[in-house]
């Protein structure tokens, strides 16, 4: 914490890479922190800070882009959801072997509409075929389960 308490400082005096790079580092750590405690601005903050330090820092640039598109997840507005969505498929862009991504887009439409299964069931399908932790792997394939049960349900009252 000392390294970005005194970040001004050392980027006025020592304009040497090895500052940049450790700076980009700490900001890039405290921002991961802070969105696993869900502190959507904080993380916002430092990951920006990473990118003012280096703009193609492709981890910060993802990063700030799912805390961004959480922001607008956590308000649960139709208008907000859908740019929580097009934050998420920029952060797919910007790394398409993650499917974090993937996974919030399904928790997206999901809040949109929970009835919309194709677009659901096909995010966190993709979600599952890409790069995630175990704990979020878990909760994918149990929204992916317990999403294919409710159409199935919905199909088998309809019919």
């Amino acid at each position: 914490m000392f390294l970005i308490d005194i970040q001004d400082s050392l980027l006025n005096s020592n304009k040497s890479k090895s500052i940049y790079d450790a700076l980009k580092k700490a900001n890039n750590n405290l921002g991961k922190q802070e969105f696993k405690k869900e502190e959507f601005d904080k993380a916002i903050f430092y990951f920006s800070k990473a990118i003012e330090l280096d703009k193609d820092d492709t981890l910060a640039n993802f990063h700030l882009l799912i805390c961004e598109g959480n922001k607008f997840y956590k308000t649960g507005k139709n208008d907000n959801l859908w740019s929580a969505i097009l934050k998420y498929n920029k952060a797919a862009q910007i790394n398409p072997k993650s499917g974090i991504p993937y996974y919030y887009i399904g928790l997206s439409y999901q809040k949109i509409g929970d009835k919309d299964f194709d677009l659901i069931l096909e995010a966190f399908q993709n979600a599952l075929l890409l790069e995630l932790d175990d704990n979020t792997r878990k909760k994918t394939q149990s929204l992916l389960e317990a999403t294919k049960k409710r159409e199935k349900l919905l199909k088998d009252f309809w019919h």
